[in-house]
């Protein structure tokens, strides 16, 4: 086959791909890029739920990556931008593989970024591609246009949600085409993508066959940071910071965000983060899913609909998280805090840090319960008494780690497996490469603690991105090997296996057995040590 194949989609059109190749074997990998698998949602269509792409005359070309969704880190090159609509047009998905005739697996890739930040470029093909697999790695709207809800049909928020559902719909309807078998999709996140698909597993919008197996990185939909509890003063809140002179509801409130701008909305909403994230990562809207409303996605928590019962049965899963998961949060904690109050003032770190860290975590409790437990697992108590915040910062970090990722996704696991029993295999990544992707590219310098194995790392294994990354060593490309080996074999038939590892059992009781990832791999049987594994590098 040529380097520029062309696929037709029944019913659709046709595609112009490109080629590029597997990072050791050099195989030729088929592309697609850019694929629009929506109406472009602009107008009428801004905030809702997406309309699927309509038929098309010719060949399209989708050599080239389609536009980003509009966010706060590409809001800049947007302000040198004199074009607004089509910044908008975001919703399209990547299909790679290697062969266009032969049914394999496929693995749907929902990339992380908090809900407000990523895109489908930053996750290339060329590592898992060395197995014989498809992958699919879809865009979806972020941050306000993604999240912003009214509670009305004009707004009904979630719709970056309902853009994954819908990309999962167009894999069952086309992979095919691509040589992908649309009866073995595993569905695969990081961070806020793990967030979505375990979202996925507890609504009743998407139906059971979209996906047959899941892997989740790092995040579940049990955390506290992943839903709006107060959407109606925080949308009047963006509008205002947006411009909005109305008096904040109904009609005119939508007008306005109908209309307004996309560079001035990102920015308001940027603005109203930034404004409200010391009173809890909780408190704020834009990014954030909500709960009930016209989308209907969710009726409650999914938490809260694990209770009653609901959520997917018997879904084989692999999940887990990186050794210092929480080190990215506790940046934005110490930015926080570096405005709030003196680091030297030892009163305040003794009386009100830990209770204050725990709300800005979304885990604000009057009894004091939580500080309490925290305080005897995490800390020595001659530390909290002396009011030292450097001697704290390790704990701090294990406290970010836990209710950020570790906890929430535990949970999550602990009541798949009383209630249904399916195969679980849960891991740590705890390797430490060449390469970090702790501070995401920005200046890390002014931290008094380092990023360790940060969330995110283990990406840098699966995925040859950034650029400065892209390029591993002898020792990171044997673990990149590893972690392709695993992650793909659960996409083919369910069960993780390499050849550099002996055996990974699935889970078995409420904290294990689990598989610390590194050079020599090794089993353990109490996740709970995860909770306080820098507090303990430590005191060691």
């Amino acid at each position: 086959m040529s380097d520029n194949p062309v696929v037709t989609l029944p019913g659709l059109g046709q595609l112009r791909g490109s080629t590029t190749t597997c990072a050791w074997s050099g195989r030729k990998i088929y592309q697609f890029l850019g694929v629009k698998y929506a109406e472009t949602p602009i107008g009428e269509l801004r905030f809702k739920a997406p309309v699927p792409i309509s038929p098309w005359e010719g060949v399209r070309d989708v050599t080239k990556y389609g536009k980003p969704c509009p966010s706060v880190d590409n809001i800049l090159s947007m302000l040198l931008d004199n074009s607004t609509t089509e910044l908008e047009d975001c919703i399209n998905l990547c299909v790679y593989t290697k062969d266009l005739s032969v049914p394999k697996p496929v693995m749907v890739y929902v990339h992380g970024g908090g809900f407000f930040t990523g895109s489908a470029s930053q996750h290339p093909p060329n590592y898992v591609l060395e197995k014989d697999i498809v992958l699919v790695v879809p865009q979806y709207r972020l941050g306000p246009l993604g999240f912003l809800s009214t509670m009305s049909d004009e707004i009904p928020g979630n719709a970056g949600i309902l853009d994954i559902i819908l990309a999962f719909e167009w894999v069952q309807k086309y992979i095919q085409h691509f040589g992908g078998d649309p009866k073995n999709v595993t569905g695969w996140g990081q961070s806020a993508g793990a967030t979505t698909l375990s979202i996925l597993m507890y609504s009743d919008l998407p139906r059971d066959d979209l996906f047959s197996k899941v892997i989740l990185q790092s995040s579940s939909s049990f955390a506290t940071w992943c839903y709006d509890t107060d959407y109606i003063s925080d949308t009047q809140d963006i509008a205002r910071k947006a411009g909005f002179k109305g008096n904040g509801t109904g009609i005119e409130l939508n007008d306005f965000f109908m209309n307004v701008d996309v560079k001035t909305l990102v920015k308001a909403q940027a603005m109203h983060i930034s404004a409200k994230y010391a009173m809890g990562c909780n408190t704020f809207s834009g990014q954030n899913i909500t709960i009930g409303g016209p989308s209907n996605l969710l009726s409650a928590t999914t938490y809260e609909l694990m209770r009653q019962g609901k959520g997917r049965k018997n879904l084989p899963m692999l999940a887990g998280v990186t050794k210092h998961d929480g080190t990215f949060v506790m940046c934005i904690i110490y930015n926080i805090l570096k405005n709030m109050t003196n680091f030297e003032n030892k009163k305040w770190n003794q009386f009100e840090l830990i209770h204050t860290v725990n709300k800005i975590l979304g885990l604000d409790e009057q009894s004091g319960t939580m500080a309490a437990y925290t305080s005897m697992v995490l800390w020595d108590i001659e530390d909290i008494k002396n009011g030292d915040f450097y001697a704290l910062l390790d704990g701090l970090v294990d406290l970010c780690g836990v209710s950020f990722s570790k906890a929430p996704l535990l949970r999550e696991i602990q009541c798949d497996l009383y209630r249904n029993n399916p195969s679980i295999f849960l891991y740590t990544f705890d390797y430490e490469g060449e390469h970090t992707r702790f501070g995401y590219g920005r200046n890390t310098s002014q931290y008094p603690f380092k990023g360790g194995i940060s969330h995110s790392n283990d990406n840098l294994y699966l995925f040859p991105w950034p650029q400065t990354a892209a390029k591993l060593n002898e020792k990171d490309t044997k673990i990149a090997q590893k972690m392709v080996d695993l992650w793909t074999s659960f996409a083919i038939n369910g069960v993780p296996t390499s050849p550099q590892i002996e055996n990974w059992p699935p889970m078995e009781n409420l904290c294990g057995p689990y598989l610390h990832i590194n050079q020599e791999c090794t089993i353990a049987d109490n996740f709970y040590d995860e909770f306080e594994i820098a507090s303990k590098e430590k005191r060691n």
